[in-house]
């Protein structure tokens, strides 16, 4: 099972965020990867990758940010850990999470 923290001790919550939305949740997964959710009035985007492997950013309405965070935080437990299936993986993630 995957243990979650708050990303930098939960500083990060209320902040601007990358996409100029204010930081929801942000989460860590240690020495792994990273997801964060923000929102701004018209939409809510969740930022996530895989360190050294991959990021990227989906966009969504405010009212299914959370449920999209949480398809996304499910997606990335699930990544392989051998470097060619993940290579198809972060494709099909990519794809799954336009």
């Amino acid at each position: 099972m995957v243990k979650w923290i708050p990303a930098e001790n939960g500083g990060t919550i209320g902040q601007l965020g990358t996409e100029n939305g204010v930081i929801l949740k942000d989460e860590e997964w240690p020495h792994t990867g990273r997801i964060t959710l923000e929102e701004d009035r018209e939409k809510a985007s969740i930022t996530c990758g895989l360190y050294g492997t991959f990021f990227h950013t989906a966009y969504t309405s405010v009212e299914n940010g959370s449920q999209l965070y949480a398809r996304m935080k499910a997606a990335l437990e699930d990544s392989p850990d051998d470097l060619e299936p993940l290579m198809d993986w972060c494709a099909w993630f990519v794809h799954e999470f336009q």
